[in-house]
């Protein structure tokens, strides 16, 4: 049956989230893509799309873009913009689509404004080279190291847990007290390889 001769109850759209940063800073505009796609194959270019609040209240809508995502068949998407609660902490917030009825909730946190620059290098404890691509977490802030080894993460003062990581090494953490803008070296072990059985 094509599409357009689908009863429209029988129509079940399905809503996707991709591309949100978290944390964001309270108050500030940031910017989401949304994508839905009709079980029915329907062409949704134009469809309009909203954002809501945890109170409800609609505070941002667009529609559809006339192309799919690439590799997909029918998920049409829109980049859309909202701004952060100007409160800190961790909110839900909803998209919804009046075709087909579509709801879905996504969840982030808000941050005081950064006031401070935290630089990391990473090295190789045994052979002192820097080791790029090693996830960083500072709280809630996250970075990935460049080919340098090198991170950076704007952060609010306070104090935090820094980890560091990389797939074959070992977790490093410590415990950081950020009053300033600073530099620091942190030096990561090979995971060591797992004891072979002794066999008699």
């Amino acid at each position: 049956m094509p599409p357009e001769d689908v009863e429209a109850g029988e129509h079940k759209a399905s809503i996707a989230v991709w591309e949100l940063v978290s944390p964001l800073v309270i108050g500030r505009t940031t910017k989401i893509k949304v994508g839905a796609k009709c079980s029915a194959g329907c062409q949704l270019t134009d469809h309009e799309i909203s954002i809501h609040d945890a109170a409800g209240q609609v505070i941002a809508r667009a529609g559809f873009g006339a192309t799919a995502w690439p590799g997909t068949s029918g998920l049409y998407w829109v980049d859309i913009e909202f701004r952060a609660p100007t409160e800190a902490g961790t909110h839900t917030f909803s998209v919804e689509c009046e075709h087909g009825e579509a709801y879905s909730e996504f969840s982030f946190i808000t941050v005081e404004p950064p006031e401070h620059s935290l630089t990391i290098q990473i090295y190789d404890k045994a052979t002192k080279e820097p080791i790029p691509e090693v996830e960083i977490r500072l709280g809630v802030y996250r970075s990935i190291s460049n080919e340098r080894g090198l991170a950076r993460i704007d952060a609010p003062k306070g104090s935090y847990t820094l980890t560091a990581w990389k797939l074959g090494y070992d977790l490093f953490s410590t415990e950081l007290n950020i009053t300033s803008t600073v530099a620091i070296e942190v030096e990561i072990a090979v995971e060591p390889e797992p004891a072979q059985p002794y066999w008699m």
